[in-house]
């Protein structure tokens, strides 16, 4: 897979076990709304989590099936566009942490979906 502006690893699991089951098809989903839509970084901070490291960081599942990620939107960058191009390009999920510098986005089917603001 061809991908511009991520590099698979950046998926990785954070704890350092060097697992990462992240799906490529939402990678090059994330990758083509960069290039499309979004003109400006996204920053992954988490990926692929291994079960054993997203319940110790308190997630909730989404991560260690693959097709989630933690982005940080670069600043100056409207966040309802970046919500919308996820929306346009087949991401249904995008949830918003008061407080913190990133957005979680998933393509969790059994999650409702939409924007959360948590």
């Amino acid at each position: 897979m061809s991908l511009t502006f991520f590099k698979m690893d950046e998926f990785t699991c954070g704890c350092g076990c060097g697992r990462n089951e992240i799906d490529p098809g939402f990678v090059a989903i994330l990758d083509k709304i960069r290039m499309t839509y979004y003109d400006r970084p996204l920053i992954v901070t988490s990926g692929y989590r291994c079960p054993e490291w997203d319940e110790k960081v308190g997630g909730k599942g989404n991560h260690p099936t693959g097709s989630a990620a933690d982005l940080l939107v670069s600043k100056g960058m409207n966040m309802y566009d970046f919500m919308q191009a996820c929306f346009a390009m087949g991401i249904p999920r995008v949830v918003v942490y008061r407080g913190k510098p990133h957005v979680h986005v998933d393509m969790v089917a059994d999650k409702p979906k939409g924007v959360f603001v948590l």
